[in-house]
Order: C-alpha cells, then structure tokens, then sequence
C-alpha cells in the first residue's frame, strides 16, 4: 500500500464493513481510518461508491421513475411533466453538483408537495418564492437521467409529450396529474346565473395536447374527440372536453379510486356531477 505501512485483512474488512453501513463520503473513511484518500479508493475498488444525493439524502429512493408500477409513480409523473422542471449545473458551468428535480405548485395545493416529498424518502424542505407559490427541489443526478425516458428534460416547455412506455391500466393516473399540473376544471353558473358552465381542459404542448386526446378518444369512446387548439400569440396549446357525457365518462376515469389528486379539482368535479344529479 502507498502509506508506507502494512494494512491487514482484518483493517480492510473493517473498512468495507463501515464505508458500507451508511452513504459517506471516501473522505469520511479516510478520516475514520487515518489513510490517505487514495488509498482508502483503493481498498474500495470494488465497492460501487454513493451519489452525493444519496449521501447528502441517504434514505432518498433515487430510482423512483425507474419503473412505473404504482398510481403514486404514475401521477407524480404527469405532475412533473407540466408543472415539473430539471436543471443542471453541469451545462452552464464547472460545477460538480447534483442535477436539480423540481415541482412548484400554488400555496394552497402545498401538501402535494410534502406527498411528494413523502413518496421519494427526501429529507428536503418545501420552500416558498413569496409569490404565492412552494417548491420542492430534490437533487439527483439518477433520478434526472431516469426521467429522460418521458421526455422529462432540461427546458422541456416546448417539447412534452405523453410517454407512452407506461402500463396502460396506470395511464390515467399520468393524465390525472398531467391534469392538476396544467389542466382545469370548471362547474359554476355564468355570471348572470342563466347558465351552468362546465368543461375540463389541459394546456401545453400542441404534442402532447394531441397525445392526450388520441390517447382518452381512444380509451373511452367519446362522443365528441377534443379538438386541440392553437392560439397566434400563444407557444402552447389547449384542449377541452365539454360535452356532458364525455366530461363525466372522463371524470370517472381518472378519479375511480384514486387514492391521489388535488383535492381542489375533485371538488369542482363532484359540483358537477351534483349538479346533473350523476352518479
């Protein structure tokens, strides 16, 4: 060994035992041992090393987007396809930290940060902007990679899409969250109360505004497919669903036993269905 001195096998488990019973950092190891970092890089050659993420959040499920099995992965998903953003420092400077995941939503719908926050183990706090809005920020190179496979990216706005390499019985919890990112519900009388307005609409991309209403034309069998449309003076897209019948045969779809949604938006749905007294 380069220190000079002779390490025994017993020293060398010991060292694969401690550098394995929590992420650290081979500087750590090297402290607790009283060997130079190189050598300490050594004895662990063979030991696949920690991310700063996971040493700086050790209980952080990094691959949580890895796979999407479950309605709590499908509807953070959508969720972070609109209202969702990845930064990384590495494209615009020296600097070695880890890829940024962040997901802001107005103060009120908070606790669906915090659900988040509960769902990937962070220990990151939500902040606020004072504007109004909170945000969680969770650092993860791995996770930022994973969520490449959705068309998840660096200045994604004008390129989402709806990731099709999702089970298609969890699809509807990805629109849904797609939906309480950028979509809206509306179920009131018109101002001078001779009429009761009520429609779901999505905005984004005119990809994925297309996506969406091929995918739920196709699924539900809709009376009407929602047309998707293109404003001059706009970048994005929007598209509704009206018709009474589609808008509950949709509502239906998405909230049947949804154990996650913006409790906000459902309320506004179930008025609607109140008021055609649906069931």
């Amino acid at each position: 060994m380069p220190t000079g001195k002779s390490i025994s096998k017993q020293e060398i488990n010991e060292i694969h035992n401690f550098y394995l019973s929590r992420p650290m950092t081979l500087d750590t190891v090297s402290k607790k041992f009283g060997l130079s970092k190189p050598t300490i890089s050594k004895i662990l050659s063979d030991v696949p090393k920690y991310s700063k993420a996971k040493i700086n959040n050790p209980q952080m499920d990094e691959h949580f987007f890895k796979i999407i099995d479950t309605e709590e992965k499908a509807y953070f998903l959508g969720l972070l396809i609109t209202d969702g953003n990845i930064f990384k420092e590495n494209e615009i400077s020296t600097s070695n930290r880890q890829a940024s995941i962040s997901i802001t939503l107005d103060l009120k719908d908070e606790y669906m940060l915090n659900n988040f926050k509960q769902a990937v183990k962070s220990n990151t706090s939500v902040s606020h902007d004072g504007r109004g809005c909170g945000q969680i920020a969770i650092r993860s190179n791995i996770m930022a990679q994973e969520l490449e496979q959705y068309g998840i990216t660096p200045r994604k706005t004008f390129t989402t899409y709806l990731p099709l390499n999702i089970p298609n019985n969890l699809m509807r919890h990805v629109i849904r969250g797609i939906l309480d990112g950028d979509g809206s519900i509306q179920a009131k009388q018109n101002p001078n109360n001779t009429k009761f307005l009520h429609s779901i609409s999505f905005c984004g991309t005119h990809k994925l505004m297309e996506d969406i209403s091929f995918y739920i034309d196709k699924e539900l069998k809709l009376n009407f497919k929602p047309n998707v449309y293109d404003y001059k003076d706009r970048s994005l897209s929007d598209l509704k669903i009206q018709n009474k019948e589609d808008m509950y045969k949709f509502g239906e779809w998405i909230y049947k036993d949804a154990k996650i949604y913006l409790v906000r938006k459902k309320e506004i749905y179930d008025n609607f269905k109140n008021h055609y007294n649906l069931s």
